[in-house]
Order: structure tokens, then sequence, then C-alpha cells
């Protein structure tokens, strides 16, 4: 491969690729964060601890994989889409002793040049500071402060002083902009925020975080989820619990783009995301660096080379020389619904009959319509909204949409089923 520059800048780290293993257990050991240095990733986050006992125990650790197709004759196939549902526990270790394991992988990283990026979360400011300054000086080169997890307020808190740890902040942002204020005055190391996608008005939340001095922010942890299992009749890991699938991304990618375009911090995005496609997704919605966990826990660390080795041949196939000129590109193209009127033609459908197989699968999929058949699809072109469902439908791939000359055609075939009904500066005069 060219000697393409994957190197990114993410608030004060140089990481020498956008991948970040993500806080889970794939960091929760010495010997498990010197393994994905190893595995090439740019950074890697530590696994969550937390200074509360029983949050160190609860809930215990419980997978289940909900429509997962396995494949007998390749053992390590991974379906395209699922969901991962879990009852992940916090680190059992408390942060004192994870600041050891924190000192135990540093040098090894250090070496490498693969930044740590401590992960912790607490209750009041002074805790908060407290554990900030002991990872700091443990050898994290940068610390993820994680308002997501746990859950206590709807879980196993004990008192109302633990239900002010976790979600609690992206729940309180003014909250989290103290913590971060506090910790930013003691520690020199680059200091992120992971918030929750149970909160809600995430730009409202990194502005918070931008101006209380944050370096980055990280978007997102899992959602809470229910499935039902239909046999038994009984929710999937006993009730809600935090999971993701390759569906949610799609939020994900919403939701950084909006932040990105409107605060200056650079961004950790990953929920959703399982491949080096993924990876462009998010990079090109904004996203720094993409942070895996449950593609790599299910793959394996191998999966990490496969990622760059995707990332770096779709680069020289789109002729990118760096990740730089990959991020935020598709920042520009995102249109709101005013922009829409000014920027984007309407259309409509056209066929090539000759190629037509004669299947109906169009036929079913307009709602205008706008196709008749005669043992071929025929397009009714005075009908047709250029909605383009029939052209992604069509498995002979001959339908193809084409802009319109102006928007009075196509109001027209909006009002074509009821035109007495049209409004009145919708004519169908010549």
């Amino acid at each position: 491969m060219k000697n393409l520059d994957l190197t990114v800048k993410l608030g004060g780290l140089t990481l020498r690729n956008p991948i970040v293993i993500g806080g889970s257990p794939l960091a929760g050991t010495a010997r498990h964060i010197m393994d994905c240095v190893d595995a090439g990733v740019g950074a890697v986050v530590t696994k969550t601890a937390n200074p509360v006992v029983h949050l160190q125990r609860y809930p215990r650790p419980l997978y289940k994989l909900v429509d997962y197709r396995k494949n007998p004759q390749d053992p390590y196939a991974v379906p395209e889409s699922y969901t991962w549902m879990h009852r992940e526990h916090n680190s059992v270790y408390p942060p004192e002793a994870f600041a050891k394991i924190i000192a135990q992988a540093s040098g090894y990283a250090r070496e490498r040049g693969v930044p740590i990026i401590g992960n912790f979360t607490a209750r009041g400011v002074e805790e908060w500071v407290r554990i900030a300054e002991l990872y700091a000086s443990s050898g994290a080169d940068a610390l993820e402060l994680n308002f997501c997890c746990p859950f206590p307020p709807e879980g196993v808190a004990r008192s109302e002083e633990d239900t002010r740890i976790g979600i609690f902040y992206t729940m309180n942002p003014d909250r989290a902009a103290e913590v971060v204020r506090a910790i930013k005055r003691v520690v020199g190391v680059p200091v992120f925020v992971k918030v929750s996608p149970d909160g809600s008005a995430f730009v409202r939340v990194a502005r918070a975080m931008q101006e209380a001095g944050a370096n980055g922010i990280t978007m997102f942890a899992n959602n809470k989820l229910l499935r039902i299992d239909v046999e038994e009749g009984k929710p999937i890991l006993y009730g809600p619990t935090a999971a993701t699938h390759p569906g949610m991304m799609a939020d994900s990618l919403r939701w950084v783009a909006e932040v990105a375009r409107a605060v200056d911090l650079p961004i950790m995005g990953g929920r959703g995301a399982n491949t080096w496609r993924d990876v462009v997704e998010f990079l090109m919605a904004g996203a720094t660096a993409v942070q895996l966990v449950q593609a790599v826990m299910l793959r394996g660390l191998g999966h990490v080379r496969e990622v760059l080795d995707g990332l770096q041949r779709f680069m020289e196939r789109r002729q990118y020389a760096g990740v730089a000129e990959i991020q935020g590109k598709a920042l520009k193209h995102i249109y709101s619904n005013l922009d829409l009127i000014d920027k984007v033609k309407p259309l409509y459908a056209a066929f090539n009959l000759r190629q037509c197989t004669g299947c109906r699968r169009c036929v079913e999929a307009c709602w205008y319509d706008a196709i008749k058949f005669y043992r071929k699809a025929v397009p009714v072109q005075e009908n047709c909204a250029g909605c383009s469902l029939c052209s992604q439908v069509c498995p002979a791939g001959v339908i193809t949409m084409r802009e319109r000359e102006n928007d009075l055609e196509h109001f027209r075939a909006m009002a074509s089923a009821h035109r007495d009904l049209a409004p009145a500066d919708i004519t169908w005069d010549a």
C-alpha cells in the first residue's frame, strides 16, 4: 500500500490512526491494554472504574446476542445485523487499584506511541478531582470522564449520593461542567467527556463541555433497549438493558454531525460501528476518531487490522493521502429542509423496458399510481412523485432517476390523483 497518513490530532493527542478501543473488558487489565496496543490501535480507553463498592460488583457481566445467525461452515463469520445486549459491570477494581493497572501498562504503550485514556466515573466534584489526579500521575495520557455509565438512578443505587454518578451528568450538564472545570484546574492532560445516548440536547451538552474547557467529547455509550423472547414470553436479559446494534449507527452519525457543526471539539464516535466502512462514515460525519468495542469483542483483536486494511484500501482507491482529507467531508453536503428547496431538483423515474423482467416489484412499491403493468412495468411520468423507491427495489436495475425541468411538473404529479382538490397555483394549463 502507499505511504498513507493515518494520523489524527485528538484534543492534544497525536494518534497513529483513528481507531480507538473504547472503555470495556478489552482494556480491563494491564495485559489486555498492552494487547490492544499490539493490535495496532491509535489509542486505548480503559475500562470504567468507579468508587462505589456495590457498583464495582453489580450488575454481573452477562451478554446476549439477539438475531445473531451463525454459520457452521464459517465459525468466525459475524452477521451484518444483530443486537448486542449486555449487563456489564464497571471494573471490579476501584480507581485506586485501577490506577496501578494504568501504571503497569503506560510505559509499554508510551514506547509504542499509543496513548492510554483513563476512563472513570465518580460522584461529587472532590471525588472526580481526586481520581483525575491519581490517573494522571499514574501515567494516563488523557482522561475520559464517564458521564453515562453506570445507570444507578434506575438501577442499584443504595443512597441518594450514589445516584449522582454516570448518566446523572449527561442529564445535568451544568453539574458536568463544574466537574470538567475543576479537573482542568489540576491536571495537565487532555480531558474528554463521554455522554449517554439516553440523554437529550446533545448540542447544548457539547457547548457546555467546550465552555468548561473539555478537550473532546465521546458519542456515545450504549442505549437502554428492550427485546422479548416471544417463545418464553419473557424479556431478554430480564428487562431493559444496555445494548447496541449496527442499525444504531445512523442515530450516532446524526448527532456526531450536529455536534461537529455546532462546536469546535474533536469527537470520538462509535456506537454501532463495526467495519472500515463504518469508520469512514463516522470520519466524514465529523468524528476525529472512532471507538470500537463489540465488533472487536466478537471478532477478536485481529479485527483491528482488518479495519485498518480496509480503511487504507479505501483511501488508495479514492486517492486520499491522509485521514485529515476524509474528516468532516460530508458536513457541507448536509442539507436542511429549506436547503432542499433551493439545491435539490425534483426527480422522475425512467425505465429501460427492454430489460424489464416483468416481476411487478416496482408496481407493488409505488404508492403514487405512477406505474402501470402490461406484461412489463410502464412508467406514468405525469404521476411520478420522484420518491425513487421503485429504482431501489428493482432487482433488474432497469429504473433510473432523472431530474425534472421545473417544480410545476413535480407538483402536478403530487396532486394528479385529485386534480379538483389541488391548490389553486397548481394548474394543468399548457
